[in-house]
């Protein structure tokens, strides 16, 4: 008896380990690395956003049709993080702080 227990228990465990690990694969559609080696910018359904690698979050909602990597700057002792981005009939830039990963958005239209 305590043999299948231990069984099914450890078929249990074998079933979530693949159901968790196959679900992570499928998190995004594609994954692009940039300069940053702190950011990544993941695509899902044609649009995409700002991941924190460091974090393993998003920073930013998976809205934009095109995002690209301006530059890194420091004002008054903090770092910012620069993107440029279009979206829908919109232009614009998001600013990424460094340190709480809150993102400011500015958008134009075109």
């Amino acid at each position: 008896m305590k043999n299948y227990f231990r069984c099914f228990r450890d078929l249990l465990l074998l079933v979530a380990v693949v159901g968790v690990s196959c679900s992570a694969l499928r998190k995004y559609d594609r994954v692009e690395t940039t300069s940053v080696e702190r950011y990544n910018i993941v695509y899902d359904d044609g649009k995409c956003g700002l991941y924190d690698i460091q974090a393993d979050s998003l920073v930013t909602a998976i809205k934009y049709d095109v995002l690209k990597y301006g530059r890194t700057t420091s004002e008054q002792g903090i770092e910012f993080t620069v993107w440029t981005s279009q979206m829908d009939n919109y232009v614009g830039m998001i600013a990424v702080d460094g340190a709480t990963n809150s993102a400011t958005e500015i958008m134009f239209p075109r």
